[in-house]
């Protein structure tokens, strides 16, 4: 009865420089060795129940070799198993968007058996699994023609500029779920002592509700069938393109109608805890360099307090937890956005600032821009590709030492005097560059209301002149729910959101 965990299959890859750990089941007290063709091998016994595990020690970068694990008479054999760097990108659908639906898609033919990307099953009930077919998902696929159309979108670009650029095959654990927040994705008493307010609102929506009826239910809905996902009827009709209100209507009105008492029931994704519980438990602790987190949308409830900001640090510090390492986070920053579908945009900025301070003051936690590639009537840009890029920048300069500018631009100093208001960046470069005829997204306000202005750059800084005696004034950049940053430093990265208070200029 020998087994392996589903993540050990032949086309996996394994991470270099660190312990590559196996595990599966075979029968109890049994031998088990696992061999690599590289010449390393580890030995185990099971334990009474059946599972054991076996960590290969560390090997350096290969482009294949075949990996045999042994128990008795039993053998299985891995072939075309590579071993270079993995990163889990893990957050909810901008995250899982997939390449099929990617702008940049047509223009990626090439083959790249060196990329290999698996993605995690969407579970998120007991016995969801069995309700449908789950051959599709939870298996490695290369960058090929053929299989491309599932990988993760920023992933896919993520680590291709991270091959090309560390000369090593580089693999992608896909582990995300679109519109869930984050307290699904850590431990539930995690979230019960950071976001209380999360766990009240999910126990209130299944009071009365009998767990057993209720997943039954859950095999009933077509859009609970993760295991297929190119057979989910609004994705395909939603993530291509951004289509009219009155286009979305008519198709919903043409899809098959759910019995209304199964429709209203709550999503079983978004529980606190579940998807910790079903889905990143499932791969923990597979060796990895790090994690890709594009997540918030869903979190966006209005709230002033920074709660965001907790909710991220705790569930950052229970995957390095679970890890047992301090496995760097690179944070894409929400873009602006406007409205999509019947959401509007409540409360990004307080999200954006969130994720800023959480990078700012948590270790190893890099901060990802692309506050120039929003679309304001789409909560999901279809070019994820400037996404993967700047994520690859940040870990090259990051995890991997290059000398290179890969930060945004983050305001470091303000002052005033007379009619000139300076803004010195951080991470400015050789200099910053406002691309276009005058500034964008930014916003003056003073007593008596918008204060004009103009501006320029000079070196590291953005002069701004406004007329004088315009008392205390307001700045804020990208601070409306829909905006496009048009001010870059040198490495081509866009100037981060900010609000600033300035007092009047005393002579």
């Amino acid at each position: 009865m020998l087994q392996l965990d589903r993540l050990y299959q032949s086309g996996m890859i394994l991470q270099r420089e660190k312990p590559a750990l196996f595990r599966g089941e075979a029968d109890p007290h049994i031998p088990i060795r696992v061999e690599s063709s590289v010449g390393v091998s580890a030995e185990t016994v099971a334990d009474v129940d059946g599972y054991w595990n076996a960590t290969l020690p560390p090997m350096e970068a290969v482009p294949s070799c075949t990996v045999t694990i042994t128990a008795g008479e039993e053998q299985i054999k891995l072939e075309d198993v590579v071993v270079g760097e993995i990163w889990i990108a893990a957050g909810q659908s901008n995250m899982e968007f997939w390449m099929r639906y990617e702008k940049h898609r047509a223009q990626e033919t090439g083959n790249h058996p060196n990329l290999r990307f698996f993605d995690v099953p969407k579970l998120s009930y007991p016995g969801q699994e069995h309700d449908f077919d789950y051959t599709q998902v939870g298996c490695w696929r290369k960058a090929v023609p053929e299989d491309l159309d599932y990988f993760s979108a920023v992933g896919y670009f993520f680590q291709k500029e991270l091959s090309q650029a560390l000369d090593v095959p580089v693999g992608i654990i896909g582990c995300n779920w679109g519109g869930t927040p984050s307290c699904a994705w850590m431990r539930r008493e995690t979230a019960e002592r950071v976001g209380s307010v999360w766990c009240q609102t999910s126990d209130a929506v299944f009071r009365g509700i009998d767990r057993e009826a209720y997943c039954r239910a859950m095999a009933q809905k077509p859009d609970n069938n993760t295991g297929e996902p190119f057979r989910n009827a609004f994705n395909e009709f939603i993530l291509p393109q951004t289509p009219t209100a009155e286009e979305i209507q008519a198709f919903l009105n043409a899809q098959p109608q759910i019995p209304p008492e199964i429709a209203a029931l709550p999503l079983p994704q978004n529980t606190p805890g579940i998807l910790w519980q079903r889905m990143v438990e499932t791969i923990v602790p597979f060796p990895v360099r790090g994690v890709l987190w594009y997540q918030g949308e869903s979190d966006d409830n209005g709230d002033e307090t920074g709660l965001y900001q907790r909710m991220l640090t705790a569930l950052v510090q229970d995957w390095r937890q679970a890890w047992g390492e301090t496995l760097p986070f690179l944070v894409v920053q929400l873009p602006g956005w406007k409205a999509w579908l019947d959401y509007t945009n409540m409360g990004f900025h307080r999200i954006r600032a969130c994720q800023e301070k959480a990078c700012r003051e948590g270790e190893k936690m890099y901060l990802c821009s692309i506050s120039d590639a929003g679309e304001a009537l789409d909560i999901h840009p279809k070019d994820k590709k400037v996404v993967g890029e700047r994520l690859a920048m940040l870990a090259l300069g990051h995890v991997y030492g290059r000398d290179i500018l890969c930060d945004p631009p983050m305001p470091r100093a303000l002052s005033r005097q007379e009619n000139t208001i300076r803004i010195a960046f951080d991470h400015a470069g050789s200099g910053m560059e406002i691309r276009g005829e005058t500034l964008s997204a930014l916003e003056i306000q003073g007593p008596e209301g918008s204060v004009p202005y103009t501006a320029h750059t000079e070196g590291d800084t953005l002069l701004l002149t406004i007329p004088e005696d315009c008392g205390t004034l307001r700045l804020a950049f990208a601070w409306r729910p829909w905006y496009q940053v048009n001010l870059y430093n040198s490495a081509g990265l866009p100037a981060i959101p900010f609000v600033r208070t300035l007092q009047p200029a005393f002579q």
